[in-house]
């Protein structure tokens, strides 16, 4: 049953929509943080299994090389992303938050489907890694538009003093989706022989998004636009282009620990952990399955702490510890370390970079003003995941070319000092209305 809503006229002539019922709201963040979920588990399964599909799609004699071109292929995902968030974020912008999700969690399952569904290097030779590179690509474009406009949607919805919360809530749903990944994968590993998980298992995540679409569709179908975008979305943006751009710039800036230190602590870690720290893969996914449930859990409480002490605090804070042990942790990793030793690290890391992340989605949102913050947020948060999206490959590049096991924690590191930056320069907006 529908909720009903008055439309009032303004001085301006503008429409707009009364307060909405507290159903509405509900109704709006559940299909928002749902069908985030089922997005993110789609895109997050190819790091999870990348051991696995450098077997299956490039074969060579050199196992560092199969496993730079299987991560080359996942940071093409995050190449797409830029031109994503330019169209489906300006589109967002100009139609409604709401067109533009249901577009992006249609894309992501197609491109999920079509790596589950293609045939291996074995079957169709030098086609089958384009076609995985292909299928990245489109996810890439569809996750460039996604986080934007959730991140706006949100926002958008809640009332003020609840962003913090509410955005913490979207960065559970992208964790949420990696911990579905994660543990099926885990699953997996753990029931399934080497052999069959290396013929077909793998296949089984990836098919799973055919089944997780019709949720999200229904989902955010029946739903309401948020009520900023309809009084104020038309609205000319108050910000020039250089003003603009440098909003772009700090907000890229805070999503960096978002993009690069949480893959760094999650979807690279198994791949790791297998490889340096000598972990077998089941531990090395459950430990990763549980750093997820973490940040699920984590998410809306540091966002919820940063609408009660203010989003600078928070990030400052988890920023400049990260800043100070990040690298020191990974040493440890790489003595090599028992299991429980790196489920204590992997934990401890993931801890940290939640405690900054937490605030992200609801200080970026707050950056822009409302014609203008699906195409900013979705563009800050895409630059940002080019980075982020090639850590795992540079993580090998410089353990290959260096010889240190420990150096990708220096790309934590950096992702910290570049936010650190960024929030050290920002006005606190925790209790600011949106304009």
């Amino acid at each position: 049953m529908s909720h009903p809503q008055s439309l009032d006229v303004n001085a301006a002539g503008h429409a707009s929509i009364s307060v909405p019922l507290a159903a509405q709201r509900r109704r709006a963040i559940t299909a928002g943080i749902i069908g985030n979920t089922l997005e993110w588990f789609d895109f997050g399964v190819y790091g999870f299994l990348a051991t696995i599909l450098a077997r299956q799609f490039f074969p060579a004699s050199d196992p560092y090389l199969g496993l730079l071109q299987t991560f080359g292929a996942f940071g093409a995902g995050f190449i797409a992303r830029p031109i994503g968030s330019v169209v489906l974020g300006r589109l967002g912008d100009l139609l409604g938050r709401k067109i533009v999700l249901l577009i992006t969690i249609l894309m992501m399952t197609i491109g999920t489907i079509a790596i589950g569904l293609v045939p291996n290097y074995a079957h169709i030779g030098v086609i089958a890694p384009w076609v995985l590179l292909l299928a990245r690509l489109f996810q890439g474009f569809a996750a460039g538009g996604e986080w934007g406009n959730a991140a706006a949607f949100l926002a958008e919805w809640s009332k003020t003093g609840k962003r913090g919360l509410y955005g913490g809530l979207l960065l559970a749903s992208v964790s949420g989706g990696l911990l579905l990944g994660s543990a099926l994968a885990a699953l997996l590993s753990s029931t399934l022989s080497a052999e069959h998980m290396l013929a077909w298992g793998w296949r089984i995540p990836f098919l799973t998004g055919a089944l997780l679409l019709p949720i999200g569709i229904y989902m955010r179908r029946n739903v309401e636009e948020s009520p900023v975008f309809h009084t104020q979305g038309h609205v000319a943006a108050r910000v020039t282009r250089s003003q603009f751009l440098g909003l772009l710039l700090r907000a890229s800036c805070l999503c960096l620990p978002l993009l690069m230190a949480s893959y760094m602590v999650t979807v690279y870690m198994p791949s790791y952990g297998q490889l340096y720290a000598h972990i077998p893969r089941a531990p090395a996914l459950w430990s990763n399955t549980l750093a997820l449930g973490l940040t699920v859990v984590g998410g809306p409480l540091v966002g919820w702490l940063s609408d009660r002490i203010g989003r600078r605090k928070t990030m400052l804070a988890s920023a400049s510890v990260l800043l100070v042990v990040a690298y020191p942790l990974y040493v440890w990793i790489a003595s090599p370390a028992s299991v429980p030793v790196f489920i204590a690290i992997q934990t401890s890391l993931t801890i940290l970079v939640v405690g900054f992340n937490g605030a992200v989605p609801a200080a970026v949102a707050e950056l822009f003003p409302t014609s203008v913050r699906s195409t900013g947020a979705a563009l800050a948060n895409a630059i940002a995941g080019v980075i982020g999206g090639f850590t795992p490959f540079m993580s090998t590049w410089l353990i290959k070319n260096t010889g240190v096991l420990a150096s990708p924690g220096l790309l934590v590191v950096i992702s910290a000092l570049a936010a650190w930056l960024a929030v050290i320069g920002m006005k606190e907006s925790a209790h600011v209305t949106l304009a």
